[in-house]
């Protein structure tokens, strides 16, 4: 769908979007699809919404299985029970999961 945006492809936000699309089932070890693309090949923006998507689907219930808790969801990412990520956004989920979870919990809705 974004590809048969051709009046717009040069725009950042397209280009951005196209990455995090194409690539957010791509792992840090190369193991993930559609390219196969690993470490730092794969598009930062890509590599956070994976660690979201991943995060979003552990601790939501679906059809196929309840939702994990968010503390066995943190440990299946940190362990790498999930596929391989980036070591660096592991350190960043591991620092900021309260914030994390407090958000999501809330509904998205910050309380200052």
């Amino acid at each position: 769908m974004i590809d048969q945006l051709t009046d717009y492809q040069k725009e950042p936000l397209v280009r951005y979007t196209h990455d995090t699309c194409r690539w957010h089932h791509e792992k840090w070890d190369g193991k993930g699809y559609p390219d196969g693309l690993k470490g730092d090949e794969i598009p930062i923006a890509a590599q956070v919404v994976s660690v979201a998507d991943c995060y979003d689907a552990l601790v939501s219930k679906r059809v196929y299985k309840d939702a994990y808790s968010h503390q066995e969801a943190l440990q299946m990412l940190l362990n790498g029970r999930c596929g391989q990520f980036n070591p660096k956004l592991m350190q960043c989920l591991s620092d900021c999961h309260e914030l994390i979870v407090r958000k999501y919990t809330s509904g998205g809705q910050t309380h200052r």
